[in-house]
């Protein structure tokens, strides 16, 4: 089931016609509206779409202008960044392996949760500003443990997972005016969320409940 209340209808319904588009066969949603469409924990509004396979930026960037108005704001090799209508959508080809089949509802084809928490680990690691990411992975907590996480961000990226591990407990560089909007009218409570990464360190093989 998705949680369609996670995003706008304009962003569901470009995400919903991309999907179903054959020269984005090979692109696959990933980031917080996966996941956000899969838990419904908060409201996301960009759509990020990645591919194991290159692709030829320039055709693809025209391919969108002509058929969807895209609007391009960077271009680079394996790289689209632009908008359309005003929904952001980012292009790129990340060349790691998937570590499981994507989830696939209404022809909407997401990362899954083990990739998703690499995914979210390797940017703490390598930036750890982004809140959403620290939001993201304590959510994430509720269906797979932090052990998993672990070992999907060795295999993935094929590094030592203590940066991240340590990333988890660094929170000195967060962008904490960045907006955050969860569902449900809750309202964020990042003290919440930093117990329940203390508590993940302190309990790495426990699934914690919803």
């Amino acid at each position: 089931m998705l949680h369609k209340e996670t995003v706008e209808r304009r962003t569901l319904e470009l995400l919903i016609k991309l999907m179903n588009d054959a020269s984005l066969k090979e692109f696959v949603l990933v980031g917080g509206t996966a996941l956000a469409l899969q838990l419904g924990h908060r409201i996301s509004e960009d759509i990020d779409l990645f591919s194991t396979q290159p692709f030829d930026s320039f055709n693809l960037g025209d391919y969108l202008r002509l058929n969807y108005n895209f609007e391009l704001d960077f271009i680079a090799r394996n790289t689209l960044k632009g908008e359309i209508y005003g929904v952001q959508l980012d292009l790129i080809t990340h060349q790691y392996p998937w570590l499981q089949k994507q989830h696939i509802f209404e022809n909407i084809r997401l990362a899954s949760y083990i990739d998703v928490a690499a995914m979210k680990l390797n940017a703490i690691s390598g930036n750890g500003t982004r809140v959403k990411d620290f939001i993201d992975i304590a959510f994430l907590s509720s269906e797979i443990s932090l052990n998993q996480m672990l070992v999907a961000y060795e295999k993935k990226y094929n590094s030592n997972p203590i940066m991240p591990l340590k990333g988890l407990l660094y929170y000195d560089d967060i962008n904490f005016k960045e907006p955050i909007k969860m569902t449900k009218n809750d309202s964020f409570n990042w003290k919440a969320i930093e117990k329940r990464l203390k508590l993940m360190h302190r309990f790495p093989d426990k699934i914690f409940e919803k």
